[in-house]
């Protein structure tokens, strides 16, 4: 019986070793599927955004006091966006806010699914806020995030424009800090509220060409401006 066994065990013990090869290779086909730009809810059922970048870096386009409202006046660079980090988690992955809250996207008989958990709560209760989740492709998946963008006027510092899935657009220089937004071809046009007009046309890396309309000029006339602008990614870990 002896003799017998030790193959056994041996045989067990063979088929064993591959397991963490194959963990790892679920991780990377989960992080390949999770990559990209996703459409969540906040805790009072708005719509905000987040890029999943391949490298680990999130960011979102909710800020230190939830996500902006249409109408708004007067935003902060902080009020329209936060930064963090992703990685698989489960089912799924999880984000961790530079703020304290998370967000999983878990995959489901039903699709995926958003659970949040504000600062302090344990990942392993039940979150505080839950609903679908929606991956986002295409042009709009281009457009959507947040960017640094040197306005029209000379004397005013770099400001931060956050676009999201909704139409909506939000900026940090503004009184009247909203806009929409919509795609024309392969450039982003956001009209403001302020009466301003903006189109670029969105790179993931290095600098874009913006193009500034002040108000009462409107295209094919010559923009007022023509400003610098990139895409905003998380900072390095």
């Amino acid at each position: 019986m002896l003799l017998l066994l030790a193959p056994i065990a041996g045989n067990l013990q063979a088929a064993e070793q591959p397991l963490p090869h194959a963990i790892a290779a679920e991780q990377q086909q989960q992080h390949k599927r999770f990559t990209g730009v996703w459409a969540l809810t906040d805790n009072a059922n708005n719509l905000f955004n987040v890029r999943l970048s391949a490298d680990g870096r999130a960011v979102s386009t909710t800020g230190v006091d939830g996500v902006p409202l249409g109408g708004s006046s007067q935003l902060r660079d902080n009020q329209l966006y936060e930064q963090g980090r992703w990685y698989p988690w489960g089912n799924g992955v999880r984000i961790d806010y530079s703020d304290g809250w998370s967000d999983a996207i878990l995959t489901g008989p039903a699709g995926p699914w958003q659970w949040s958990w504000a600062p302090g709560e344990s990942r392993l209760a039940s979150p505080s806020n839950q609903g679908k989740a929606v991956q986002l492709s295409g042009a709009m998946a281009d457009a959507v995030g947040v960017y640094r963008i040197q306005p029209a006027q000379a004397d005013r510092s770099v400001t931060t424009v956050s676009l999201m899935s909704n139409g909506l657009a939000f900026n940090a220089i503004n009184t009247q800090a909203g806009g929409t937004w919509r795609l024309d071809k392969s450039e982003v046009e956001i009209t403001w509220s302020s009466g301003w007009l903006t189109r670029f046309e969105p790179k993931v890396q290095g600098l874009m060409q913006v193009r500034i309309w002040e108000p009462g000029r409107r295209p094919p006339s010559s923009p007022t401006a023509i400003r610098p602008g990139l895409r905003l990614e998380a900072a390095a870990p």
